[in-house]
């Protein structure tokens, strides 16, 4: 008799709460907004520890700000590989950046720089060699320098007849059309080095180079076989008292250089000068390169470290999967 008394009981109680619970579960869950996640206090028969009013829910709220994630590695690499600097500025490594855009910026001028200083010098050394240096008194000196040693050279009569009745006039217009560079160079080829110090040596090292070539203007201020063809070189001998019974000693060379002239020393004061500053231009494009290559391998490896120092969690929350955490 009991039991059919509790029978209703028994039934009606679940219906209302099944309806409770069924009516709970329709409520829609809020969405995310903001960037934040909203809880719904009313989701659940029995609220949570986490959920309780005593946790302030600004505790766990969970962002998803793109501006705080590392820029990819292989970005700030490729970018510092272009422009130094700029792959420091994704990273936000504010000091390495302008250091790298100060070296980019002082290495393009001192580059530029050295390099017009450079063409510059070279074109005053040009201009200095075209107006003191002849061919013409070099073919001359040559003559002298086979009769005075008593040379035996097949070609040297043909030298002789070819300068005959010439004299120089340190004009290159006019004495390049006076002289065939051919049979000079024969000569040359046939000639062997008398020295002050009369020890044996062998035969000239060099021949002429074309005029107007960069050989050219390389070794007539560089071999002391070329010499006695700078406008100074006969009054330099006078002066150091190459005359009279000595007169034959600026027919000499002498291994040290002494018998070359002050002209033939200005050009190669001018052309040590200019060869150093396009040194000096190509050491800055190397550390140009090499500030491209270090900003790059910088910004990647900074790149790396950061994104190696995002961690990823579970999340308190329903819905929520994993929170990122970036670690300072």
């Amino acid at each position: 008799m009991k039991f059919i008394t509790l029978l209703p009981v028994f039934i009606v109680l679940p219906l209302i709460v099944f309806s409770q619970i069924k009516t709970d579960l329709n409520t829609p869950i809020p969405e995310l907004f903001n960037n934040e996640v909203l809880i719904d206090q009313d989701l659940h028969l029995v609220t949570p520890l986490l959920l309780r009013n005593d946790y302030k829910r600004d505790n766990f709220v969970y962002t998803n700000d793109d501006e705080n994630v590392p820029r990819s590695p292989g970005v700030t690499m490729f970018s510092s590989l272009i422009v130094p600097g700029s792959g420091q500025i994704m990273n936000e490594s504010w000091w390495k950046a302008g250091l790298f855009l100060a070296i980019e910026a002082t290495s393009i001028y001192l580059a530029v720089e050295y390099r017009n200083r450079g063409r510059f010098g070279e074109r005053e050394y040009q201009r200095f060699a075209n107006n003191n240096w002849s061919v013409v008194q070099y073919s001359q000196w040559l003559v002298e320098y086979h009769a005075i040693h008593g040379i035996e050279n097949p070609f040297i009569n043909d030298l002789r007849e070819m300068i005959s009745g010439i004299s120089p006039s340190f004009r290159t217009s006019t004495e390049w059309n006076q002289i065939d560079l051919s049979i000079l160079h024969r000569v040359e080829q046939n000639t062997p080095y008398i020295t002050t110090d009369q020890l044996g040596a062998s035969n000239f090292s060099h021949v002429l180079p074309a005029f107007g070539s960069q050989q050219y203007y390389e070794l007539i201020s560089k071999y002391y076989q070329f010499q006695a063809g700078w406008r100074d070189y006969n009054d330099f001998h006078n002066n150091i008292g190459n005359t009279g019974r000595f007169f034959n000693d600026r027919f000499l060379i002498d291994r040290n250089g002494a018998h070359a002239s002050l002209d033939f020393y200005e050009g190669v004061r001018m052309s040590n000068q200019f060869n150093q500053d396009y040194r000096w231009s190509n050491h800055f494009i190397s550390a140009l390169i090499a500030n491209h290559f270090f900003s790059a391998l910088d910004a990647f490896f900074t790149s790396t470290i950061k994104h190696n120092r995002l961690n990823a969690s579970s999340t308190p929350f329903p819905g929520q999967q994993i929170v990122l955490t970036y670690r300072f």
